[in-house]
């Protein structure tokens, strides 16, 4: 098990066509990680999985907009609108082919939410969710390290990746590519010049909202859709001086140039000039460096239960209709373009199966997936048993419940072999029950009404047993379940997803 904690600060200076930004930001992260080695498992000593989470806290301390000369709230430093948590859990697997070149398979699931209330960075923002976008990246990479001398080396790291995101505007390829020159001019100290590549395309912009465009001159010019057909590059050169002050501990500077170029139809959402200059420190505490060894092997075949607790989010369960009468639960008017955004909330399941093969199972799973509501989208006018509310671009917020069960037959895949660690992937369908209930729109009350839908449902799943006894195994568990076209009311939300990262135990029998 391996603990890190890293530290940054970067000084940036960015500008494009409307603004020149000067800001100083530091980037506090801690990460937990298993990383188990397979020596004495033939075929496996250069197989390398890991699995972990990892928190960073991104903080602005300053930020000024020197080309903004009417400034109405006042607000030059506007850290607080923009100070933020990412939670990530990673799942990564990577292979050494040769002395020079290893491959590996990640998937990351990524929570962002501002660090202040929405009253503190209201003046700024608006409205904003806390939780403002969702992300699960899967990606392939490749990194090939090559040596000249004792001192010299240059390395080329490639990353292929689809990142799914919430709200679905932000879904995307994403793709770098990286050259690095390293040469040791000590054993302590490193010399690391770099070059690297970004080339993203967003796949899923059609519901993206409209927002202010501006001529290079600063007029206003009208709206449009900055996600639409868009296309970024990002050139960075950059170059890293590094110190090695213990096997732990390591700190560093680091220099970056970057040019953005974008097609977006908002001309300086990405067509900017960035350079950064900062300085960090990492260290990494590994609690054991015991190779992980099989002491007694089982095949896990026969009967087994499972149960799971965890979190889960639900992307946004929006709709491109225009909706008249009863739009929503408890909920009467008119409303064009809804989208209701869901809070993190927690899911349990309970899974009995079958193992018939050291690689082949069945279960039948239940489960309950629980949700609070967080704001509403869209325009229009709502009439509620307290009162009417207007909704427009802002939004409004929202409490209530969304809650899931579904039941499920899934096939569940392991990997084959007597050894205690097993990773697998599992695929399900069945039906599921759900519930959408709203109680408070803003201030104003409803009528406490809900809507039910009974729909089928599918699951694709990934994770890892680990046996601990020769009945008892622990379970680390990523899920994504869909509901095939549930309809609340007028609403008629498509295929609404949920992502849940769970542990558990398994009983066998």
């Amino acid at each position: 098990m391996d603990q890190s904690f890293s530290w940054l600060s970067n000084a940036n200076y960015a500008k494009n066509s409307q603004n020149v930004v000067a800001a100083w930001q530091t980037i506090s992260s801690i990460e937990g990680a298993w990383a188990p080695t397979f020596q004495t498992m033939p075929g496996y000593d250069k197989f390398f999985p890991e699995v972990g989470v990892r928190a960073s806290f991104f903080n602005y301390f300053s930020q000024e907009e020197p080309s903004q000369t009417n400034n109405s709230a006042g607000t030059y430093d506007i850290g607080l609108a923009q100070d933020f948590l990412l939670a990530n859990i990673f799942f990564r697997a990577n292979k050494q082919i040769s002395d020079e070149l290893t491959v590996g398979l990640s998937v990351d699931v990524n929570g962002y939410f501002f660090l202040n209330t929405p009253e503190e960075r209201y003046p700024v923002a608006g409205e904003a969710d806390t939780n403002f976008l969702n992300e699960i990246a899967a990606a392939y990479s490749a990194n090939y390290f090559h040596p000249f001398t004792d001192t010299q080396a240059v390395s080329l790291s490639w990353r292929a990746s689809y990142v799914f995101s919430n709200p679905s505007y932000f879904t995307r390829t994403d793709n770098n590519l990286t050259g690095t020159y390293i040469l040791n001019c000590t054993d302590k100290i490193s010399l690391t010049p770099f070059a690297s590549y970004r080339l993203a395309y967003y796949t899923d912009a059609s519901n993206a909202p409209a927002t202010a465009d501006y001529n290079d001159q600063g007029t206003y010019t009208g709206t449009a859709n900055g996600f639409y057909r868009r296309l970024d590059q990002q050139y960075t050169l950059g170059l890293g001086l590094n110190f090695q002050l213990t096997p732990e501990l390591s700190s560093g500077l680091n220099f970056n140039y970057s040019k953005s170029d974008s097609t977006s139809r908002i001309a300086e959402t990405g067509d900017f000039t960035n350079l950064t200059a900062g300085a960090n420190w990492s260290m990494t505490y590994k609690f054991s460096e015991k190779e992980f060894v099989v002491e007694q092997n089982s095949e896990c075949l026969g009967p087994y239960t499972r149960v799971d607790l965890g979190f889960g989010f639900v992307n946004n369960l929006e709709s491109s209709q225009t909706l008249t009468g009863y739009v929503l639960p408890g909920i009467t008017g008119s409303l064009a373009n809804p989208s209701i955004s869901i809070n993190p909330g927690v899911r349990f399941d309970v899974s009995p199966g079958f193992n018939f093969t050291d690689w082949l199972g069945l279960e039948l799973s239940g489960g309950i997936l629980y949700n609070g509501l967080d704001h509403l989208n869209g325009n229009g006018t709502l009439t509620l048993d307290g009162g009417t509310e207007v909704i427009g671009g802002g939004g409004l917020s929202l409490t209530g419940r969304y809650i899931q069960v579904p039941v499920l037959l899934s096939s569940v895949f392991r990997w084959p072999g007597q050894g205690r660690w097993k990773p697998y992937l599992s695929t399900g369908f069945g039906f599921a029950y759900s519930q959408l209930q709203i109680t408070q729109v803003d201030n104003t009350q409803t009528s406490d009404q809900f809507e039910e839908a009974y729909s089928p449902a599918f699951s694709v799943g990934s994770g890892f047993i680990w046996q601990v006894s020769d009945a008892v195994d622990f379970d680390v568990a990523y899920k994504l379940l869909g509901l095939i076209n549930p309809s609340y009311a007028g609403l008629q939300a498509g295929v609404p997803l949920s992502n849940s990262v769970q542990f558990g135990i398994n009983v066998r029998f």
